[in-house]
C-alpha cells in the first residue's frame, strides 16, 4: 500500500506540472511565431515610419518657422516678433526670460529653460501641463532664442502608443527568444527538477504518514477478527489518523472487557439454573422425609432407632440448607436500601462471628493506622439484610482460612466518594488465580457449598460496589470491598 500511495502523489505532482510547461511551450512557440510572422513586422514598420513622418514634419516646420522669424527680427533690443498662432517665442538671456509673445505657460518654463541648457540645437518635443510642444532654440549674441509649437493632443497619444507597443513588442521577442534558446529553459527545467526531486520526497513522507498507520489497522484487524483482542496498534500517528488508532485500541480494550464481561455472565446464569434445578430437586423430598422421620421417633421407644431417626433430621436440615443456598443463590430477593454506618455493621458481624481466643482482630485504616483503631463513621444507603450477609461470609472465611492462632486485620478508609473495606487473614492464602474464589460451587473447604463468595460479590454488585480477592505479601489473603458513600442530613434525608 505505501508503494501504491507513493506513486499515487508522484503522479499526482508529476502529470499537472507536465501539463503545465507543455501548454506554457506552447503558448511560447505560438506568442513567439505571432511576433515573428511578416504581417505584424510590415504593420509595426509601418506605423513607426508613420510617427518617424510626422514627427520630421513637425521638426521642420518649426525649423522653418523659426528661420522666418529671426530674418524678420531686427534684434536682441526691440519687441519680438509674432509667431503663427498658437506658438510661443521667447528670448532668454543668463538663464533668465527677457521677452515671450504668445499663449505661454509658467509650467513650460522649467522645460524651455532645460532645452536651452542642453545646448540641443535641432527641433525636439517637450512636455507641458496641457499639452506638448515641438521646440527649437537657436544662438544669438549673449542669448538665446526658443519657439515652440503646440502639438495636436491625438498625434502625441497616437505617437506614444505606437512608441509603446513597439518598445513592448521587441521585449516580448527578446524574451521568447531567449526562452527557446535555452537560456530560460535550462533555468525552468532545473526548477522543475528541484521541484520534482521536492515531490518524490514529499510524496515519500505523505506515503510512510498515511500507509503505516493503515497497514497496522490493517495487520491489527485481522489479528482481532482471529480472536486476538489483546493485539494493540503501537504507531505514531498525526492528527485524524491518530485520533483513529487511539479509538481503535479503545475498541479492542472494550471488546476484550466485554467478551470476559459476557462469559462471566454466562457463567453465573448457568450456575444459577444449575443451582434453581438443584435446590427444586433437593426441597421436593425433604418434606415427606422430615414427616415420616417424626412418625417413626413417635412410635418407637428403641434408642438405637431413635437416634439413627435423630441423624436422618440433622442431615436432612443440613440438605435443607443446602438447598436455601442454592434457592438464594439461583434468584437474590431487590435490595431494600437504607441508611447504615458501614463501620458499625462491620463491628456487629465481627463480634458475632470472629470471638474466638485463637484469634487477634486488629482495625486498621486503609493507609495504616495503629493497633487499636476504631473506624470512623461510613455512611452508605444499602439493604442491611444483605450487606450484613455478605459481610458474614467474608469474615466467615477469614475465620476458616486460619489454621491455629492467628490475626484477621480490618482496615477500612474513603477515596472521594467511594468507602473501602478490607478483610484480611494470616492463613495460606488463595490459590491462582484469585478470581476463581468467585466462581459458583469453587471451595477449598471440605464442608463448603462454593456459593458464599459468588453470593457476596452478586450483593456489592448490585449495590454499585466492587468486590475483589488478593493475595497478601508474605501470607494471607485480602478481600476488598468498596461501595458509594452517602451522606445524611440532620432531618435523615439522603444526598
Amino acid at each position: 500500500m505505501q508503494r501504491r500511495l507513493f506513486f499515487l502523489f508522484m503522479m499526482l505532482s508529476l502529470i499537472p506540472a507536465a501539463a503545465i510547461l507543455a501548454v506554457n511551450w506552447q503558448i511560447s512557440q505560438q506568442h513567439l511565431g505571432f511576433l515573428d510572422s511578416p504581417g505584424l513586422r510590415e504593420s509595426l514598420e509601418s506605423s513607426l515610419d508613420l510617427a518617424r513622418g510626422e514627427l520630421k514634419r513637425q521638426r521642420d516646420l518649426t525649423s522653418d518657422e523659426m528661420d522666418h522669424l529671426v530674418d524678420v527680427w531686427p534684434g536682441v533690443n526691440n519687441p519680438l516678433p509674432i509667431p503663427n498662432r498658437p506658438a510661443v517665442l521667447v528670448l532668454i538671456q543668463n538663464n533668465r526670460i527677457l521677452q515671450s509673445v504668445g499663449d505661454f505657460d509658467s509650467s513650460m518654463e522649467r522645460s524651455i529653460l532645460d532645452l536651452v541648457e542642453s545646448q540641443h540645437r535641432t527641433p525636439m518635443r517637450i512636455e507641458g501641463q496641457q499639452q506638448d510642444w515641438m521646440a527649437v532654440a537657436v544662438d544669438l549674441a549673449h542669448s538665446q532664442l526658443v519657439l515652440a509649437r503646440p502639438l495636436d493632443p491625438q498625434l502625441t497619444h497616437r505617437l506614444d502608443t505606437i512608441s509603446q507597443g513597439s518598445a513592448r513588442i521587441r521585449q516580448m521577442r527578446l524574451y521568447y527568444g531567449a526562452l527557446l534558446r535555452g537560456r530560460t529553459l535550462a533555468t525552468l527545467s532545473g526548477l522543475g527538477l528541484a521541484v520534482l526531486i521536492l515531490s518524490l520526497l514529499l510524496s515519500r513522507y505523505l506515503a510512510r504518514r498515511i500507509a503505516g498507520p493503515i497497514s497496522a489497522l490493517a495487520t491489527a484487524t485481522r489479528k482481532v477478527a482471529e480472536g486476538n483482542l489483546d493485539y494493540r496498534v503501537d504507531v505514531e500517528a498525526p492528527d485524524e489518523m491518530g485520533q483513529l488508532v487511539r479509538a481503535f485500541n479503545r475498541m479492542t480494550d472494550d471488546l476484550r472487557t466485554g467478551k470476559e464481561d459476557l462469559i462471566q455472565a454466562e457463567r453465573v446464569a448457568a450456575w444459577r439454573g444449575v443451582a434453581r434445578r438443584l435446590a427444586h430437586e433437593i426441597k421436593n423430598p425433604l418434606t415427606p422425609i422430615t414427616l415420616a422421620m417424626h412418625r417413626i421417633s413417635k412410635r418407637v421407644e428403641d434408642p438405637a432407632i431413635i437416634d439413627s431417626v435423630q441423624t436422618v433430621l440433622e442431615e436432612t436440615e443440613n440438605l435443607k440448607r443446602l438447598a436455601d443456598e442454592f434457592s438464594h443463590y439461583a434468584r437474590l430477593p431487590a435490595p431494600q436500601p437504607e441508611f447504615v454506618d458501614l463501620g458499625e455493621l462491620l463491628r456487629s458481624v465481627v463480634e458475632l462471628y470472629a470471638e474466638d481466643d485463637r484469634l487477634e482482630v486488629v482495625w486498621e485504616s486503609a493507609v495504616g493506622s495503629p493497633v487499636g483503631y476504631i473506624p470512623e463513621s461510613a455512611p452508605v444507603r444499602v439493604d442491611s439484610g444483605q450487606i450484613r450477609q455478605a459481610l458474614a461470609n467474608l469474615v466467615k472465611n477469614a475465620v476458616a482460612a486460619i489454621d491455629g492462632a492467628g490475626r484477621i486485620t480490618l482496615r477500612m478508609g474513603s477515596d472521594g466518594d467511594i468507602v473501602i473495606l478490607e478483610i484480611a487473614d494470616s492463613g495460606p492464602g488463595l490459590p491462582d488465580p484469585c478470581e476463581q474464589v468467585f466462581e459458583p460451587y469453587f471451595t477449598t473447604k471440605a464442608t463448603g457449598t462454593g456459593l458464599g463468595l459468588p453470593i457476596s460479590r452478586k450483593i456489592v454488585e448490585d449495590h454499585r460496589g466492587s468486590l475483589t480477592a488478593a493475595n497478601q505479601p508474605g501470607n494471607g489473603a485480602v478481600f476488598r470491598l468498596t461501595l458509594p458513600r452517602s451522606k445524611q442530613t440532620k432531618t435523615g434525608e439522603q444526598t
